[in-house]
């Protein structure tokens, strides 16, 4: 009776660790979300010029990324959206230094993923449905105010994830990377 009570008790004490360390890890990958707080200050720090046909402008390692320029979807990438796209024949869509109120902060996650696959070996589809995506777009998007540019609407960042299991938005520290000296995010 002794030996099953002993058996019991540390089967507890295991199964209280292990839970007690997948709350710590879970913990870590997320401390703070969402990771830009809503009170907080968006400063365009130069003229940014949207391209002709388009609504946004990219920003990854600390720079515009030109059109045509493929982004690296693994690491944090943003974008400057504007509520209307440049129309080919019109002025120039552009951005202008200034502030912006982050009114709201908005997380999403896009899980992708092949719903069947080929077995080419076997010569047959089977559903995958069931099984993990193969990766997740995690996306952070601060909302803007501005009452001198209000055509600004939001700063959109995003990266790519293959640990489908633990939320991975963009943190404070990736989106400034991001963005670099163009954008700055002022925290209260």
């Amino acid at each position: 009776m002794q030996t099953i009570n002993l058996i019991m008790r540390t089967i507890m004490f295991v199964t209280g660790i292990a839970i007690a360390s997948g709350c710590a890890s879970l913990t870590e990958n997320n401390p703070d979300r969402p990771s830009v707080n809503p009170a907080s200050m968006l400063q365009v720090n130069q003229d940014l010029e949207i391209p002709s046909g388009k609504s946004r402008v990219f920003f990854q390692d600390g720079a515009v990324v030109p059109l045509g320029k493929r982004i690296d979807k693994w690491s944090t990438y943003c974008s400057l959206l504007m509520q209307k796209k440049h129309a080919s024949g019109e002025s120039n869509l552009n951005v202008s230094p200034g502030h912006f109120e982050i009114i709201k902060v908005v997380e999403s996650e896009d899980y992708r993923g092949s719903k069947r696959t080929y077995v080419a070996s076997l010569g047959w589809f089977y559903d995958v449905s069931s099984q993990r995506p193969v990766f997740v777009d995690f996306t952070i998007e601060l909302l803007l105010k501005s009452a001198e540019q209000p055509n600004v609407h939001s700063l959109i960042c995003e990266k790519r994830v293959d640990n489908w299991n633990l939320y991975d938005y963009p943190t404070l520290v990736e989106i400034r990377s991001a963005v670099g000296n163009l954008i700055e995010i002022k925290t209260p």
